[in-house]
């Protein structure tokens, strides 16, 4: 197997208001599954801020079980280096080839098999939801993703495929844990009422959170 892996690395009056304590850093490992070919990507948020701090593509050899065996492997020593707080992966897109969809399936359970012994937890996102949260659109290209995770995190290098769509399956977890994290900020604001223009389990997402003495 190949393995590709760059890696991107006053005190005031005692009246004074204490200053509020920084976010801490919080990584993210994206992947992109597949198993002739998988992309991965850390990315780190710090005060607003997001950088590279690696990402690379996998390269299989040999019998499938070999491959799925060293993806879970390979899994884990990036888990090991770069210390991820979550993991996010694309999802399985069933077209017209099916078993195509089984190999990817495969290729997913050997990285939430590394997840797991990294005690990572797991999000998942459809491929459209990544591009949605990247590019603005659910149907960007290849192309366009590769040039906006490029913009997005500063990467001055040309990004592989597979490489920019694991980073963008990070930037995509990144962002949807800052919108639940506005919406429950609205909610406290509100005493627990339902964020305005949320809707109930059947037309989409809901926020609530009970005021104090009701949970």
């Amino acid at each position: 197997m190949e393995r590709r892996i760059p890696v991107a690395r006053a005190s005031g009056p005692a009246s004074a208001r204490p200053p509020q304590a920084a976010a801490p850093p919080l990584r993210i490992l994206g992947v992109d599954p597949g198993t002739i070919v998988l992309g991965w990507g850390v990315i780190e948020s710090v005060g607003g801020r997001v950088r590279r701090v690696a990402s690379g593509t996998l390269r299989g050899r040999g019998a499938r079980a070999d491959r799925l065996a060293a993806i879970c492997d390979a899994m884990q020593v990036v888990c090991e280096q770069h210390r991820p707080d979550a993991l996010s992966l694309e999802q399985t897109f069933v077209g017209d080839n099916v078993q195509s969809a089984f190999r990817l399936g495969e290729a997913r359970g050997a990285v939430m098999v590394a997840a797991s012994r990294a005690r990572l937890a797991v999000a998942e996102y459809s491929p459209a939801q990544i591009k949605v949260a990247v590019a603005g659109s659910g149907r960007a290209s290849k192309h366009q993703m590769q040039v906006m995770v490029g913009r997005l995190l500063t990467v001055a290098e040309g990004l592989a495929e597979d490489e920019a769509d694991a980073l963008g399956a990070a930037l995509c977890h990144l962002h949807a844990g800052r919108l639940s994290a506005l919406l429950a900020t609205s909610a406290a604001a509100m005493g627990g009422a339902a964020v305005p223009g949320a809707r109930g389990r059947r037309g989409g997402w809901r926020s609530f959170v009970p005021p104090p003495g009701r949970r």
